[in-house]
């Protein structure tokens, strides 16, 4: 009994130090951006322009976004967790009944408000990195964004479209001070009671599906180096992904390297991309190649120097190679974006202006989806527009094609202490060109309401 006692008042002791030690936070983010005018005349390939009725539109394009995240801190221990909603509290993004967001292959309704639901924990002095757990767009710190488009063009670790759920280690050695090791692997949970969900988890497909990354930095000149490779892509464990093959079918392999140079050039930030993807010979139907491939090569820098101004430059190339988005096709694709703000002095007021350029061909005339989107799920993160906005019609295919895109927003902006408001106009013209030419041009006007907390 007296040993009971010890070890009961052991336990407790543990267990009362590690909730005095921790550090329980709630934050979140809510958009409530409206659109109070919005119209698109477009012309396509019988020379009929036809013009859409102005409308208001709620809630931004994706109806709104409002995220709560539950972080625990402890030594040696996090725990994170979130929901995100739309403007009417469901699920985020308003065509989530038809959409993969946050369910898995086996339920046919969306049945969690939560996006997130992770742990990490800090083994042999924080050394060692145990990840686990459901994420969303996780990079694990091992991607850098670009100043003037944010995330680049290579794809999570784990994500809402990819597969949420992932089980990593990092390695962080003492003894070579800035040196970074990651390797994971995207086990699913709940899969063992299907046979078919559970062949995502068989060795024999699992061991394929791997995620490596590393990072070091050089501490003198300040600048630091990424690099990761996974031989596949597999959307594993989304509902939208018919069939056993979407478990074992690897769509492409990728591999990056990114250098982050943030002092390189007194009072200008820069970095740059290289991501290489690829597909075998089982992965392109009917066609002859055993090895298609495809390149991104991205430029960024912030220009800070000039006082009260901030200036963001972005330049992202992209070649796919014959027959890597289809048969008999590729495609050349390139998009500047420039953006800048001014701070009026002394008030909490700036003045900004965003635009992107856009160029591309292809072969055939066939990459695009209505979206103007790439087709298919090789290179669907490459647009003909910008932030969803509608472009123009698609042109016949059959021919090689051109597709131009130049969009600018200029707005003024008021910041508060935990948010801003924003007010301007988004312009975007789109032409296209295969067998026959379209084109459109849209606006919207942006009111923009966004708080964090």
């Amino acid at each position: 009994m007296k040993l009971n006692k010890i070890f009961i008042g052991a336990v407790a002791l543990v267990i009362g130090t590690a909730v005095y030690a921790q550090q329980v936070s709630l934050h979140g983010y809510m958009d409530y951006t409206n659109f109070g005018v919005s119209q698109i005349i477009e012309q396509k390939g019988d020379n009929a322009v036809e013009y859409s009725n102005p409308a208001a539109e709620f809630g931004s394009f994706y109806n709104g976004s409002t995220v709560v995240n539950l972080f625990v801190d402890a030594p040696h221990f996090e725990f994170r967790t979130g929901i995100r909603l739309n403007a009417s509290l469901e699920p985020w993004y308003d065509n989530w009944r038809d959409s993969s967001y946050w369910r898995d292959y086996k339920t046919d309704y969306p049945v969690s408000y939560f996006f997130q639901g992770n742990i990490r924990v800090g083994l042999i002095n924080d050394q060692l990195i145990v990840h686990a757990g459901k994420y969303d767009e996780f990079y694990a710190g091992f991607v850098v964004n670009g100043y003037a488009m944010g995330a680049p063009n290579i794809r999570p670790f784990a994500e809402r479209g990819n597969g949420q759920h992932l089980t990593a280690v990092e390695l962080i050695p003492s003894v070579i001070p800035g040196l970074r090791f990651f390797a994971g692997l995207p086990i699913l949970p709940g899969a063992d009671n299907d046979i078919d969900y559970r062949n995502a988890n068989l060795w024999k497909n699992l061991y394929k599906k791997f995620k490596l990354a590393a990072s070091y930095k050089l501490a003198g000149p300040n600048i630091t180096l990424y690099g990761g490779w996974r031989p596949g892509t597999y959307y594993d464990g989304l509902n939208d992904k018919k069939g056993v093959d979407d478990f074992t079918k690897n769509y492409f392999g990728e591999a990056y390297l990114q250098a982050d140079m943030p002092s390189l050039i007194p009072g200008v930030k820069l970095n740059a991309t290289y991501d290489f993807r690829y597909r075998d010979k089982d992965a392109v139907k009917n066609v002859v190649e055993k090895f298609v491939t495809a390149h991104h090569v991205g430029v960024s820098g912030q220009i800070t120097s000039i006082p009260q101004m901030v200036i963001n430059v972005e330049d992202r190339f992209f070649y796919a190679d014959d027959h890597y988005i289809a048969a008999n096709e590729k495609l050349v694709y390139n998009v500047l974006a420039i953006g800048g703000t001014r701070a009026i002095s002394g008030t909490p007021y700036l003045i900004g202006l965003n635009a992107n350029f856009i160029y591309a061909q292809d072969a055939k005339g066939s990459t695009l989806n209505n979206d103007a989107r790439v087709k298919g799920d090789y290179h669907d993160d490459i647009a003909l527009t910008t932030d969803w906005m509608k472009a123009a019609p698609l042109p016949k295919g059959g021919a090689p094609g051109r597709y131009f895109e130049v969009y600018l927003y200029p707005y003024f902006q008021k910041n508060f202490g935990n948010g801003l408001f924003s007010l301007g106009i988004e312009l975007q013209y789109t032409h296209f060109e295969a067998r026959n030419t379209t084109w459109g041009f849209n606006y919207r006007v942006p009111v923009g309401l966004r708080f964090w907390f």
